[in-house]
């Protein structure tokens, strides 16, 4: 089976094949012949070169990776452009798994979370909304998500003694004010979010006496696990074909 292949098995998993998408070939040859997958959030140059020393022939990366959603390369981007000769100097064929991978029902990506969490799947819609069978106290889950997901610091914003019933799951970067607005919740977790608006109106809320919640995870720090659940469907879709996930870790260092 070649890259290409491999590629449209996966994104038929979504029910669609979406056609104006980001989930394209990147680098390398999509006739490529695969025996290894390589699965990351983002292929940052260390990932790049793990993958390649395992042997990788391809890699599925969820994010893009040249700091542009569509992977548009400029001529006075030096650093995209020493990437792009790594990239080149590895041989792999890269594809991004994004869009199909959200438009899956369920989502991949939050299948992934959720089973890192051990949160029970059956509580999800699929999409969007989380319905706990017994309310939890806000600070309760936030710790939960700061240890299962190896997340060194969570912020929350809004009343801090929220008791969660129905929770709003907004990994990666979704407009955190939009849903706010759109879906009823008592709590909203979100990978990245413009603060000065979302902050403040989850701010807002609680001052105005709405017991309302917002946790703050980190863009690929909320979605990672599910390219590590991604590996799951590699296996299903393409049996004999060896997936590996590889991890980022956190692009931070918090000074204390």
């Amino acid at each position: 089976m070649n890259a290409q292949q491999l590629m449209e098995r996966l994104f038929a998993l979504a029910g669609q094949r979406i056609e104006d998408t980001v989930d394209t070939c990147k680098a390398g040859d999509p006739a490529k012949e695969v025996q290894k997958v390589a699965l990351c959030c983002i292929a940052s140059p260390s990932i790049l070169r793990q993958a390649h020393a395992w042997g990788a022939d391809l890699l599925i990366t969820h994010e893009p990776t040249y700091h542009d959603n569509f992977d548009r390369l400029h001529a006075d981007d030096l650093v995209a452009t020493e990437k792009r000769r790594l990239v080149e100097a590895t041989g792999m064929t890269i594809y991004r798994y994004h869009d199909h991978a959200h438009a899956a029902l369920p989502d991949v990506i939050a299948m992934g979370e959720l089973e890192e969490l051990g949160w029970d799947k059956e509580e999800f819609d699929g999409q969007l909304l989380l319905t706990l069978h017994q309310p939890r106290p806000v600070r309760e889950l936030a710790r939960e998500i700061g240890e299962r997901l190896g997340i060194a610091q969570v912020r929350l914003a809004g009343h801090p003694e929220t008791t969660v019933k129905t929770a709003v799951l907004g990994f990666g970067a979704r407009n955190m004010l939009e849903l706010m607005n759109q879906q009823e919740a008592d709590l909203y977790i979100s990978g990245e979010l413009c603060e000065w608006n979302a902050c403040e109106y989850i701010r807002d809320a609680a001052e105005l006496g709405h017991r309302k919640a917002l946790l703050v995870l980190g863009h690929i720090s909320s979605e990672k696990a599910g390219m590590k659940y991604a590996q799951k469907l590699v296996q299903r879709i393409a049996p004999g074909i060896e997936p590996r996930y590889f991890d980022n870790p956190d692009v931070f260092t918090y000074i204390e």
